[in-house]
């Protein structure tokens, strides 16, 4: 066995470990007798072997077929499976899959279609990929390093602040927020784009919380990993954010579609490639045709904006881009999407029933607010400017934002769920 080999050997066992305590922390002693760990046995045993299946097929086809057609015929598998309802769309709500046989499909193949794509296909790529610390909501592994040559108190000392901050962004923040989901039935302008704006605060808190538990767990165990999120809102345009925005994949994307588009199209087809790569991957569906669409017109409009020194009106893209974007993510409806299209103002209901929310809710709501603003506001100065959440990694912030998991956590508000999870 090689020593790369016996690294992902490690990390993936590990990975099972910390799934498993996880799962005993949660449930208790009850965990052994609801035969709840059989199933998570499989969930880590099927796309290792499925991993494995597609690694040795690729090793013995030609060059041409493993690094030009299979990273696609990969990134796509998870678009087929959602064509034929086979995984649900990634428009934010619980889409985790039920189908054990497709259990982490969407980031694992993603991070093969990567690994072929930059010809670094080895047996290794498959242990990699299928590590279920990864598959729960990523990131893509497009990035592995050993790091346990680091002491574990210096690991702690780094690491242990991220796992910190995730859980404070997802239990504390993400899931109060749930309680506002009922709002993206509402269709009038106020509405629609306060829910929009929402949403969007909700995944980010979501999503890089999870991102970051787990981007400090694998440090923890002597793993660097990619660092899923970059302060997104520490940005002046749209260029910036999605730089900080789900990073692992956009990787990909940037192998598989924006680079060899580029080449052969220039910029702004490679970024309409981009887009609607990235749409399809979430989901085959309407609305994320639109989402796509709207996002890579926006990155245009940035571009010649910037060029010609408008960088007011290259910040003002920024926030229509994320708010209307998310609005056309969040809904699979088309029919009820077409209408919030209409902008129509009805009233401003929608406060009454913001103001009635349970107080946590309201206070992951200004919590939320306030974690954005102070990214916004302060990118330029120290424990911002690095874009690794410094700031919040201080052992004061770090204190005090235990302190409101503790005060908040007995309260039970919400669903807890990872919005990328398990597809």
């Amino acid at each position: 066995m090689t020593k790369q080999m016996r690294e992902v050997g490690i990390f993936w066992l590990s990975g099972v470990t910390i799934l498993v305590v996880a799962q005993v922390m949660v449930n208790g002693l009850g965990v052994w007798e609801s035969g709840a760990l059989p199933g998570f046995a499989l969930k880590a045993a099927i796309p290792l072997a499925v991993c494995v299946a597609i690694v040795a097929l690729l090793m013995m086809v030609g060059e041409r077929e493993r690094t030009v057609i299979a990273p696609y015929v990969l990134f796509f598998a998870i678009s087929a499976t959602s064509i034929f309802g086979l995984t649900k769309t990634l428009t934010g709500s619980h889409a985790s899959s039920t189908n054990l046989l497709l259990y982490g499909l969407s980031f694992y193949t993603a991070s093969l279609a990567y690994i072929a794509r930059s010809r670094m296909l080895t047996p290794r790529a498959a242990v990699l990929a299928s590590n279920p610390l990864l598959i729960i909501t990523g990131p893509v592994a497009t990035q592995f390093r050993d790091i346990r040559y680091r002491g574990l108190r210096s690991r702690a000392d780094y690491y242990l602040p991220f796992v910190f901050l995730g859980l404070f962004l997802q239990q504390t923040i993400a899931t109060p927020l749930t309680k506002t989901f009922d709002l993206l039935k509402e269709t009038d302008v106020v509405s629609s784009l306060t829910f929009a704006a929402i949403f969007e605060l909700f995944v980010y808190a979501n999503f890089c919380g999870l991102s970051l538990i787990i981007f400090g767990l694998a440090g923890l165990m002597g793993f660097r990993i990619p660092l899923n999120f970059r302060q997104p809102f520490s940005s002046t345009n749209v260029i910036e954010f999605w730089r900080g925005w789900h990073t692992s994949l956009s990787v990909v994307l940037k192998s598989l579609f924006y680079a060899p588009t580029k080449k052969q199209f220039g910029t702004s087809a490679a970024l309409f490639a981009v887009y609607m790569g990235s749409a399809m991957w979430h989901g085959v569906t309407l609305n994320f045709a639109l989402w796509g669409l709207f996002h890579a017109l926006m990155f245009v409009i940035t571009l010649r904006l910037l060029k010609r020194g408008f960088k007011v009106a290259a910040f003002f893209v920024l926030g229509i881009a994320v708010v209307i974007g998310r609005m056309l993510f969040a809904d699979s409806d088309s029919g009820r999407l077409f209408e919030k299209l209409h902008f129509r103002f009805v009233d401003f209901s929608v406060v009454y029933k913001l103001t009635h929310m349970p107080w946590t809710t309201l206070l992951a709501l200004g919590l939320i607010v306030v974690f954005v603003a102070l990214e916004i506001l302060l990118q330029t100065k120290p424990y911002f400017s690095q874009r690794n959440y410094k700031f919040y990694r201080l052992p004061v912030v770090q204190f005090a934002m235990l302190a409101l998991m503790l005060a908040t956590i007995a309260n039970g508000v919400g669903m807890d769920y990872a919005v990328y999870g398990q597809r």
